[in-house]
């Protein structure tokens, strides 16, 4: 197993890539409206690596979107599975939350891969269709964390369910106070996730130790990094996706 296909299904969005001897190469994402994108990667990855059938390894939050991938798959690597993370192989980290078999595995697969750099406690903010913030122990064991909505999602909810407010979208520099409608409601899901982020990496601090470890991963982290303490500022966009890598190659090795 010199080398296999990667790829992430989330709610937004699906990342893919080409890893060789457990390190990622190019990363290319699309819009998981858009699966039928990744023929052209698959085909193409499936060509050099000859006449033999290439891995295909995925993880996913997004049911409908990993079946639409095992179609593409089927038709543009013919002979290459598609194995699941957790369905077909496990996710090498041990947790301690009321009901295991329920967390995301994007969560369990960012966590591992913190723990892999960190050797320790640390926390992983995942900034994308939803925030996720996670903890790990000082002594390895995913113990939980917290969830709620993401930028987009905000916006979102806040056009849908009020008569007069407009659809925005998150600006990278959102003003402290807003002049308009609009700019109201950007300074106030921007700055508002990012005081939740805070909040969160406190709290988390509290359970696992002081000195844990701050990672962000996400769409949306570089948007957000700037908000947060200089030593919460680590943006890692392809944390979730690396600790796929690691799950596999883990589980390959047995």
């Amino acid at each position: 197993m010199s080398h296999f296909v990667a790829v992430l299904v989330g709610n937004t969005t699906a990342a893919i890539a080409v890893a060789t001897r457990g390190t990622l190469g190019r990363v290319r994402r699309v819009p998981v409206g858009r699966i039928e994108a990744l023929r052209a990667y698959l085909v193409k990855a499936r060509r050099q690596n000859g006449i033999r059938p290439i891995p295909i390894v995925a993880a996913s939050v997004n049911p409908a979107a990993l079946e639409h991938l095992r179609l593409v798959a089927a038709g543009a690597a013919p002979g290459s599975h598609v194995c699941v993370a957790r369905d077909d192989f496990p996710i090498p980290i041990r947790s301690d939350v009321d009901q295991p078999k329920r967390v995301g595995a994007d969560r369990l697969l960012g966590a591992l891969a913190a723990l892999q750099q960190f050797h320790g406690a640390c926390i992983v903010v995942d900034v994308g269709t939803a925030v996720t913030v996670n903890a790990v122990s000082v002594r390895g064991v995913f113990v939980g964390g917290a969830i709620f909505p993401g930028l987009s999602m905000m916006a979102r909810a806040l056009a849908e369910g009020t008569a007069l407010l407009p659809a925005v979208s998150p600006a990278a520099r959102p003003p402290v106070i807003g002049k308009s409608t609009e700019a109201a409601i950007i300074a106030g899901i921007v700055s508002g996730a990012a005081g939740a982020i805070c909040n969160l990496i406190s709290a988390a601090r509290t359970v696992v130790g002081p000195d844990a470890r701050v990672i962000l991963t996400g769409g949306d982290a570089r948007r957000l990094a700037g908000f947060l303490p200089k030593d919460c500022r680590d943006v890692q966009p392809n944390l979730v996706l690396g600790g796929l890598v690691i799950a596999y190659r883990e589980w390959k090795k047995r």
